[in-house]
Order: C-alpha cells, then structure tokens, then sequence
C-alpha cells in the first residue's frame, strides 16, 4: 500500500465537491449529498455531476468530472458498481485528491468482487488520489458543513457538533452514532464510513484525523481487524499527539475455535485475540455501545490527570440506590471504591452535614443541595487519596438540576485548566436536559449504571506507554535455526519439546522407543527416573489421552514396556489412520499447579502468547491471558497474575507457592517462538510449575512452511 499522502486540509477543509451520478430528488440515495450539503450549508463549491441534466437542486449540472471548470477537491461517486469503477478511474486521471465511493458489489459478494477491488488497486496504483471506500456511507464534518454521505440519518437539520471523531467499519453505525449522540447533546468533529477499505482503512484516515485540532478523541467502530499495520502506525501518532482513541468491536462470540489444533487456539477466541491486540497498541475497548460513546468526553484533555498503578475512584450520591449500582459495577471491574477521607468528611461537615463510613460518600440524608454537593465534589477533587470521581444523581436530576448538576457544571468550568480528575456522573431518572448540561461542558454523562462504570474503569485502565513493541525478537541461536530447518511439518511431541529447549524453556527428561524397539522390547530406558508417563509419539495426535495414547505412573522398567505395548495396541485400534512412531517416556514431575502455555498466530496481528490454568479442561475452564508476542519476563508476570485460576501458583490460601519468576522466564522464552513465521501454533500443556522452576512436560507444535491462504483468519 502506497504510503498515506492525505493531508488534513485535503480531507477535512475542501474548497468544492463533485457528487457523481447526483439526482435532482433529495429524497433518493443519490440526491442526498446534494441536499445535505446545501442543508448544512457547506461553504464550498457543490458540483453535481450527471450527463442527463442541466441543473440539480438548484444547482448548475455537468456532464462529467472532466467537463468541470476546475478540478474538485473531492468527489462522493453515487454510482452502481461498473459506473462508479469508470467515475474512479476518471478521478484518477484528473488528480482529484480524495473520493469517496457508495457502490457494492466488491468483495462482499465473491470472486467477481475480489477482481473488482484489485482494478480499484490499479487504477489508484501510481495516482496522487485516495479512495474511501467502496461501500461508504461517506464523510461528515459538522463544522463547516461537509456532509459528503448518503446516510438518511442526516437528514435533519441540527446536528451538534463536538471533539469526538468516529471512524466506523460498518456505515448503519455512523447513523447510530448520530441520532443517539443528537439526542442527548453529544456531537461530533468528523464521522466516517471506510467501507471495505480497498485504499484508505480505518487506520490510515485515523492517522490523518488524529492531527485535527478540533479532535481530542477518536471512536473506532469496528467489525473486523483489518489492515493491522495501519492501526499499529494510528497507535504511534495518536500517542504522539497525545490523543486517545477508544474502540467499540463486535465479535464476542467464539465461533471457530474448535478450527484450532491446540487447546490454546480453542481457548485463544479470535475476540481474545483482538482484544490483546487492541490493548497492546493503548487502545481502549468498551463492553458496551452506550459507554464508548458516553464515555467519549472521560478521555479529552479535560481530564489530563494520570491515575497511580492501582488507581482508587470515590462516588458521590444523592441515592443510595444509585450510588450502589455504579459501586457495584465498579467492584465487577476490580476498580477500588473509597469512601470519605477526614478531609472529606471536614470540608462537608462545614456545610452542617455529617457522612458516615463505607464505600460511598453518601449525601442521601442531606437532601440535595448546591453547596453541599460543591463542597463534596470540591473535597474529593482536592483529595489526592482519589484518581477519579462518581457523581450519582437521584431525582433532582431531572426536575430541579440546578440543586445538584449546576454544581458539578460550575466546577468543571472553573477547574478546566488545571488538570481536572477523571469526572463522570450517572443520572438515575431520564434526565435529558442535566444530560445535555453536563455535555456541553464536556462532562461524560451516563443513562445507565453499567456504561457509567464500564467507561471510567476503562479510562483508568493504565495505557500501554508505547504503542511501538518494547522489545522485539531476539535472532534466535544457530543451533536453533539449524534444527528448525530439518523439522518436518508434523512435529512429533519429542521433537517440539526438543525445539522448546533450545529457545530456552526448561523441558523434563525424557526417552523414546521406536514402535519397532517397543514390540520388541530393545531400546535403552536406563536414563529414566520413575515414575514416569508413557505417550503415544505422533505427528496425527495433538490430543493423545483422547485414544488411550497415555499411561502414567509407571513405577519401573518392566511397567514401563508393558505400557508401551499397550498404547501401541490401543492407538491403532482407536486411529488406524494414524502415523505412530513410537512411544515417549517422561519423568512424571509434582507441580505446586499445571500452567497451558501457547502460542497462535493471526495473519493480521501476528504472533500472539497465552497463559491459563493447564490440563485436559483448559478449553473448558477458558481461563487464559493474551498478550501480543514477544513479551519480557516483567510482562509475563502481569499475564500470570490476571489470570485467577493461577492464584494456586501464587500460594493461595497459605499452600506452597510456584516460582513464578522461572515460569515467567519460560513464557517470554517461549514467545520468541514468534520469530519463526512458519510456526501456525506451539503449545505447552502443562508446563509443570513447583517450588523450585518449571519444567515443560507436554509439547505441541504446527508448522506450515508454504502457507496457503486458505485456512487462515484473515480477520478477528
């Protein structure tokens, strides 16, 4: 993709627009950006283009681009499909600088799309035009009447604006975002549809918009990760303008995870895998649609204070009741409730009330009243045992909002400049106008208890401090490469745990017997240690207890070569098409706890680590953390303790604890498995944690050295 030449001025502040295929019916698609342009009253040249007519809305007609009398800055190509790829490349020829593209039938519809998309590609290939699309709904600036879409949703004529940007991947959300946001106030600096991102992706106009001085924060909508890379250099630029950029994805659901070999590409979700990706570039995701765009105002510059490593929030109520629906999602998240410091209960105390104990700063019993509800949020702002700050408001709200709204309003203009708290409230009634009074200062404010907490747990969410890696891959050793070069495609058990070793994780003793020394009983097993376990060795079986493949508890030799007959035996009743090399035997370690370590590979976002509790229910328990390989041992130690099934390994309730520095030493070991890109997944299960090191027990590995396209996810 050629590098991203869009500057701002061409993108935000254009002098003209051609609309391409314009009706002379506002009420049609195609005469909608006409309408909405002279609607809003967009400052520039609006230029209709259609070869069937002289005037459009009032406005002069041409036949084509190159019939006008200059060349636009922009075009919008409301076209079908053949139309709008000819109206492209004519916009190419010309050098109009951006266009955006309605029309469907690309690749959403199958090869035939497929082949489309890649003309677009050429036509733009060598060009000084950018494409949005196709599949756009558009383009709105609200500030200067831009309102380049075809979304009926901007059919109206007072649409607010604000310093939120949304860039969404599907183009029915921008309407959402629109008409709800035009419903309580909130407002917006840029809204756009990328379509199906042929040319310019979400991350490319990102990293464009991200320079907007009308622009504190952006709202990514998206559906899919798609062009990772140029989110990866939005994170970087955002970063740099020190702007945050909050996401709404859909996907939760774990549709084809049983697709994967290993019990971590089950475990790892494409949505899990999205999720780590998201964070890792200092990104932040919110559970739910109201929150991120709620929630928007939590992350402008108004709020510039930096919560501490565990940060502490105080809520203020007017409602018992209300109060404790915000605290109680608070405590879901694992955000720490503090109640009235001395200081606190001093400065309120000046008013004639006295606050009691717990986890609220509860003013129910006060009434509600301006100088009290001052004295509260002034006292907690002031208090530096707080990083953030709940406002709960009960009825008063919505009949009498000067009692306990216009308070908060007041402050927040006087303290604009001074580095300001987090500050959100939560109304309990439906309290429109102290909504829209609290927007229009800039403060998030919330309809319900769940987005409240949901989106000031996310802003205290500590971010990454470097969207780019921290670290990268280490070359691994020439020994290792050398015995990566000779690894055939279907790894064996033995021969992944001899990988393991040599990229540095601690792997247990172990020997092996042919199928040909096992039923005739040569081989040396004089190295082993008992007891030990006895293990199908097979390139076909990833899960070998599943046929009968593992015996353990051998105590001697002799119990040791029974069971290898045995498995053979078993094996190749139960998978008669499987290859059986032999058997593997392994010193049968105690572990303080078992640990499933792996490693999954997305064509997007790359290699991805994961930790979780071990055994043959991993998948069933799901308890697992992913991070974007490779990491250091420090950030293996925050994977491990996220992960609350691991609270054995950390001496729960006065057990032996597991050395958890030796296990996070294999886990950043074993994420330099993501240099090899041939390497699809790799799993340890368990990797046995004791009191004194690890030691891998069970190895896993698929390697695909010619990957087709076919069976990969392209998208999360």
């Amino acid at each position: 993709m050629a590098p991203n030449t869009l500057t701002l001025n061409c993108l935000l502040e254009p002098n003209s627009v051609a609309i391409v295929g314009a009706s002379s019916d506002p009420g049609k698609t195609p005469g909608r950006p006409v309408d909405f342009l002279k609607r809003h009253r967009f400052a520039g040249e609006i230029l209709p283009i259609n070869p069937n007519r002289s005037e459009i809305q009032g406005l002069a007609c041409y036949p084509s681009l190159r019939d006008l009398p200059q060349r636009p800055d922009q075009a919008f190509i409301a076209l079908d499909t053949d139309g709008a790829i000819a109206a492209a490349e004519e916009a190419a020829d010309l050098g109009v600088p951006f266009v955006v593209m309605l029309a469907n039938g690309f690749s959403e519809v199958g090869a035939e799309g497929v082949a489309r998309e890649d003309r677009l590609r050429d036509i733009l290939e060598g060009s000084s035009t950018r494409l949005l699309g196709p599949n756009s709904l558009g383009l709105v600036r609200p500030l200067n009447g831009l309102f380049l879409t075809a979304n009926a949703a901007f059919a109206v004529d007072d649409i607010p604006t604000g310093r939120t940007a949304v860039i969404s991947q599907s183009g029915s959300a921008i309407g959402g975002f629109v008409s709800r946001g035009r419903a309580r106030g909130i407002g917006y600096s840029v809204v756009a549809s990328v379509g199906n991102e042929v040319d310019l992706s979400v991350g490319s106009l990102g990293e464009v918009i991200v320079q907007d001085e009308h622009t504190d924060t952006i709202i990514l909508f998206l559906e899919s990760i798609r062009r990772a890379k140029d989110l990866e250099r939005l994170a970087v630029a955002a970063r740099a303008a020190e702007k945050e950029i909050l996401v709404y994805k859909l996907g939760r659901s774990d549709v084809g995870a049983g697709l994967a070999v290993s019990h971590t590409g089950a475990i790892v979700t494409s949505d899990a895998a999205a999720d780590a990706y998201l964070k890792d570039l200092g990104f932040h995701r919110m559970e739910t649609f109201e929150a991120v765009f709620e929630g928007a105002a939590l992350f402008s510059k108004t709020f510039s204070s930096s919560p501490r490593q565990h940060p502490v929030a105080a809520v203020v109520s007017t409602t018992g009741g209300g109060g404790a629906l915000v605290a109680d999602r608070l405590g879901v998240n694992g955000v720490r409730l503090r109640g009235a410091t001395v200081g606190v209960k001093e400065k309120i105390k000046a008013c004639g009330i006295e606050v009691g104990g717990g986890a609220l700063i509860d003013l129910t019993l006060a009434g509600t009243k301006p100088d009290v509800m001052r004295a509260a949020i002034g006292a907690v702002l002031d208090d530096d045992a707080y990083d953030a700050l709940i406002a709960v408001i009960g009825s008063s709200s919505e009949h009498f909002p000067k009692l306990a709204v216009q308070p908060i309003v007041e402050i927040v203009e006087e303290r604009r400049n001074t580095g300001l708290k987090p500050l959100a409230v939560f109304c309990l009634p439906q309290a429109t106008k102290a909504l829209e009074l609290l927007q229009q200062v800039g403060v998030a404010a919330f309809r319900t208890p769940e987005s409240c907490a949901d989106a000031m747990t996310e802003r205290l969410r500590p971010a990454k401090a470097n969207p780019n890696r921290l670290i990268d891959f280490v070359s691994p050793s020439s020994a290792t490469k050398d015995l990566f070069t000779v690894l055939p495609d279907r790894v064996t058990e033995g021969e992944a745990l001899d990988f393991f070793e040599t990229m540095g994780v601690p792997v247990t003793a172990r020997a092996f017997l042919s199928a040909v020394e096992t039923r005739s009983g040569a081989g040396d097993l004089s190295s082993l240690t008992y007891p030990v376990v006895a293990k199908v060795a097979s390139p076909d079986l990833a899960h070998k207890s599943e046929y009968g493949g593992v015996v353990l508890n051998l105590g001697d030799e002799d119990e040791a070569r029974t069971a290898a007959n045995a498995i053979l035996e078993t094996v190749a009743e139960r998978a008669p098409k499987a290859q059986i090399d032999g058997v593997l035997f392994q010193h049968q370690a105690k572990a303080v706890q078992e640990v499933i370590l792996g490693l999954t590979r997305h064509a997007e976002m790359g290699p991805l680590v994961t930790i979780g509790v071990g055994g043959v229910l991993a998948e069933i328990y799901a308890d697992a953390v992913t991070q974007r390989a490779p990491v250091t041992p420090r950030e293996a130690r925050d994977m491990i303790d996220a992960v609350k099934g691991l609270a054995i390994a950390r001496g729960y309730r006065g057990g032996p604890q597991g050395d958890l520095d030796a296990l996070a030493d294999a886990i950043s070991a074993f994420s330099q498995l993501g240099v090899f890109p041939e390497i699809r997944e790799a799993e340890i299960n368990p990797i046995m944690v004791t009191e004194n090191g690890v030691v891998a027990v069970d190895g896993l590995m698929s390697i695909r050295r010619n990957r087709g396209d076919d069976d990969v996810h392209r998208d999360a």
